[in-house]
C-alpha cells in the first residue's frame, strides 16, 4: 500500500526577480531609513549606542557604530515585512501587486514613523519630560530622555505603519480588477 500523496501546489507562483525585488527593496529601504536615523541619534546622544547597548563587533568609531547598529536592527522588521508583503501582495489567484507600487508606497509609512520620532523627540527637548513610563528609560539626561523617545515611538509607529502598508496591499487586491487582454 503506498502512503496517500497529496498534490503540491506552490504557496507563491512567483519569479526569483520579482521576489528579491519586493524582500530586499523592502529591506533595502528599511536598513536606508535606520542608517539616516542612527546617523543623527548617536550625535544626539552617543551613550544610546556605546553604554547602553552592548558593544557591537568591536567597532569604535560612532558613524560606523550607527552604521552597524542600523543594519543589525533592520535585517528583522525589514526582512520580515519584505516577506509578508511579497505573500500579500503576490500569492494566489487575486491580481498581483506590482513591486514598483510597493517600493512606491513603503517610503510614506517610513516618513509618517521618522516624522512621529521627531515629533516626539521635540516634544521631550521642549519640555525636558519623558514622554513614556519612566521604567523605558536607562538615564534621565535630556540627550538619553530625546533619543530613548524618538526610538521608542519609531518602533510603535513604524509597527503601525507596517502594519497599515500590509493593510493597503490586502485592500489593493481586493480592490483591483483583473485586466483583460483585448487583441
Amino acid at each position: 500500500m503506498s502512503p496517500l500523496r497529496l498534490p503540491m501546489v506552490p504557496l507563491l507562483d512567483e519569479k526569483r526577480g520579482v521576489s528579491y525585488t519586493i524582500v530586499f527593496g523592502i529591506w533595502g529601504m528599511v536598513f536606508l531609513y535606520c542608517v539616516l536615523h542612527d546617523q543623527y541619534l548617536i550625535r544626539i546622544a552617543p551613550e544610546h549606542f556605546t553604554e547602553w547597548h552592548p558593544p557591537l563587533w568591536g567597532i569604535g568609531n560612532l558613524t560606523l557604530l550607527a552604521f552597524a547598529w542600523a543594519f543589525r536592527a533592520s535585517i528583522g522588521p525589514g526582512l520580515i515585512l519584505g516577506l509578508a508583503a511579497l505573500f500579500l501582495g503576490r500569492a494566489g489567484s487575486r491580481p498581483k501587486v506590482a513591486p514598483g507600487t510597493m517600493l512606491k508606497v513603503l517610503p510614506w509609512g517610513i516618513l509618517v514613523t521618522e516624522a512621529a520620532g521627531l515629533l516626539a523627540g521635540a516634544w521631550v527637548w521642549k519640555t525636558g519630560l519623558p514622554l513614556f513610563p519612566l521604567e523605558l528609560y536607562p538615564d534621565f539626561s535630556k540627550p538619553l530622555l530625546i533619543t530613548q523617545t524618538i526610538q521608542l515611538t519609531c518602533y510603535v509607529v513604524g509597527g503601525v505603519s507596517g502594519a497599515v502598508f500590509l493593510g493597503w496591499i490586502v485592500w489593493r487586491r481586493k480592490e483591483c480588477r483583473p485586466q483583460v487582454d483585448t487583441p
